[in-house]
Parts: structure tokens; C-alpha cells; sequence
């Protein structure tokens, strides 16, 4: 009767729309938030729309979660079919036809710095009147572009947060969304950079004096990361004894004692934080607030006694991390 019953509510809870979790929970995938920079050098902030990014290496194909990269700066890449038509204009750029030429000056003008590293491989030529055409058209186009935009590799450089990828991306494009102009296909050959945002939300711990207080090289490695582009709000309570052997004597809050720890230039006791492994600490004490600038893990640690003895207590810790204004680099 009980299985009976409970295979009934079960069928009606189905049939409503209700259904239970079995071991895990699931939860939506966090989003993708980018800051895309065109080659106009014009800054949007878009969502991506794909888990991975297919890089072609010279040790063959890597994928790459998109929750491990951190920016991409990519290299020259040109529109389909464009790469042919800029050959043929550097052709008839020795026509002896005076419209043919000046058809192919107007075209690789038009094509600008997409066209530089060709006459420039180009101006190595034995014939001195291309040559001079050619380096004539090079002038012309590095009066309009910035330099950086005339020194573009092949190679696309994908950061991770372990290390380099040095490569070309397989696809021609990027899925992405903007909330302005819905989704979209982003064509390599118009971005500059999309550098990948760490997503925000809320991480709760708790900071035992005893493991990460006894020592300078001591710090609990949160789990958070950060970018320059997240604002970091921490605060932390809870009380630490720098002297236990004498109970309750030498006590102090987040905010440090009155004399300086061992080692540091921190008061002992005060809670101090880091963006990655090398990083250069900086006070939390009760509450931070602010964008640190750095990019890693956020690392936290209690600066030890000034006696060389361990400490005893905890501080409960609570981040927030959220992005701030786009940035205009």
C-alpha cells in the first residue's frame, strides 16, 4: 500500500512538473562575461556562448574550458578569400597598366594593416620601382594605424590560468551575446582581445590561527579568483590568541594587535591577503573593499605572534566578488 502510494504521488508530482534530485543538485552554468576589444579599438561587454575554444598548435589541437582562460590576444586574421586578393594587388602593383596599379594601391590602402606584413615581405623585392610603391604604401598605411596593430603575429595567444597557449583558434569565429545586439558571431579577423572575466558570487570560510597564523609562509588558498576588473569586499570577525600558553592575555581581532608580527610589517594577529602565489600582501583586517588590480587566487593568512609560538583561534571570513565598470585600457 505504501509503495503503491508513494509510486502514485510520485506519478502526480511528474505529471505537475516537479521532479527530485537524486545524488547531486545541478545548477546553470555560470556565465561567460567578456570584455571584447575590436580592432577599432571600440570595448563591448559580451557574454560567450561556447564551453571551449579549439586552439591549432604545433603539437596539434588543444581544447580549452573556457573557465581556464583568462584573455586572448589574437593574431592576424584575415577575411575569407582576402589573403589572395592581397597577393594580387602586390602582383600589379608592377603592371605596366597604369588603372591596374592604381586599382590595386586603392585595394591594399583599403585593406590596411591587414595587408602590412605582406608588403612588407613584399619590399624585399629585386625591383626597385615596386619596391618603392610598396614602401610608399607601407608609410601611407602606418600613418592611419597604430603601431601595435602593424606588428601583428600569425600566432594567437591564448592565456590560461596555469600558462600560455601559443596557436591559431581552429574556428573562424566566436559565439557570443550582447545584450544590445542579441547573439552573434564574432569574427576573429575584427577582434583585438577578449579577455574573460572571473564570475562573481559569494565564498564563506574559516581562517584557523593554528594552520595559517603560526608561520609566514602560511596562507589558505580560498578557491576565489580574481581580475583586475573584480571588485574584492571581505570581512571577518572572530577573535585569535597570539600568547595561549598565558589564556586570554594577548587577544586580538582582524584588525591586528598593537605590536608588529614576526617578520612582517602587518600587526600580529591581523588578517592580510594576496593575489596569487607571488603577490604582494596587502591588509583585510575587519573589511576590504576594493579592486586589488591583480590577477590569480586570492590567498588569506593571520600574521603570527612576535614570541614564536603558534596561535590559536579562528576568524570567520566572508568575500563578495563583483565586476566593476568596464575597463578602458
Amino acid at each position: 500500500m505504501g509503495s503503491r502510494l508513494h509510486g502514485a504521488l510520485a506519478g502526480a508530482l511528474l505529471t505537475a512538473g516537479v521532479t527530485f534530485a537524486q545524488d547531486t543538485v545541478k545548477t546553470s552554468p555560470k556565465p561567460h562575461v567578456a570584455e571584447v576589444r575590436f580592432n577599432d579599438g571600440s570595448l563591448v561587454r559580451m557574454t560567450i556562448l561556447q564551453d571551449d575554444i579549439d586552439v591549432m598548435t604545433k603539437y596539434g589541437k588543444l581544447t580549452i574550458p573556457l573557465g581556464d582562460i583568462r584573455r586572448i590576444d589574437l593574431g592576424l586574421h584575415l577575411p575569407q578569400g582576402l589573403d589572395q586578393q592581397i597577393d594580387q594587388s602586390i602582383r600589379l602593383l608592377a603592371s605596366n597598366a597604369y588603372k591596374e596599379r592604381d586599382e590595386a594601391t586603392k585595394g591594399l590602402i583599403q585593406a590596411g594593416h591587414l595587408a602590412y606584413p605582406f608588403l612588407k615581405k613584399a619590399s624585399a623585392s629585386s625591383d626597385l620601382e615596386v619596391t618603392h610603391r610598396v614602401t610608399s604604401l607601407m608609410k601611407r598605411i602606418a600613418d592611419k594605424h597604430p603601431p601595435e596593430m602593424l606588428r601583428m603575429k600569425q600566432e594567437d595567444v591564448v592565456h590560461t590560468t596555469e600558462f600560455p597557449v601559443i596557436g591559431r583558434l581552429a574556428a573562424p569565429t566566436i559565439k557570443a551575446h550582447s545584450t544590445h545586439f542579441g547573439n552573434l558571431s564574432l569574427k576573429l579577423a575584427d577582434l583585438r582581445t577578449v579577455h574573460l572575466r572571473a564570475a562573481g558570487g559569494v565564498a564563506e570560510f574559516t581562517v584557523d590561527a593554528g594552520k595559517y597564523g603560526s608561520s609566514a609562509d602560511q596562507w589558505l588558498d580560498t578557491g576565489v579568483n580574481i581580475d583586475p576588473s573584480i571588485r574584492l569586499v571581505v570581512q571577518c570577525e572572530g577573535q585569535v590568541d597570539l600568547w595561549p600558553s598565558g589564556p586570554g592575555q594577548y587577544m586580538t581581532t582582524p584588525k591586528g594587535y598593537t605590536t608588529a608580527g614576526k617578520g612582517s610589517s602587518y600587526m600580529a594577529g591581523a588578517l592580510v591577503g594576496r593575489i596569487g602565489d607571488g603577490g604582494k600582501s596587502f591588509l583585510i583586517g575587519e573589511r576590504y573593499d576594493g579592486t586589488p588590480g591583480d590577477e590569480g587566487r586570492l590567498f588569506v593568512h593571520i600574521v603570527p605572534s612576535p614570541w614564536n609560538n603558534s596561535s590559536t583561534g579562528s576568524y570567520r571570513v566572508r568575500v563578495n566578488t563583483d565586476h566593476v565598470a568596464l575597463s578602458q585600457r
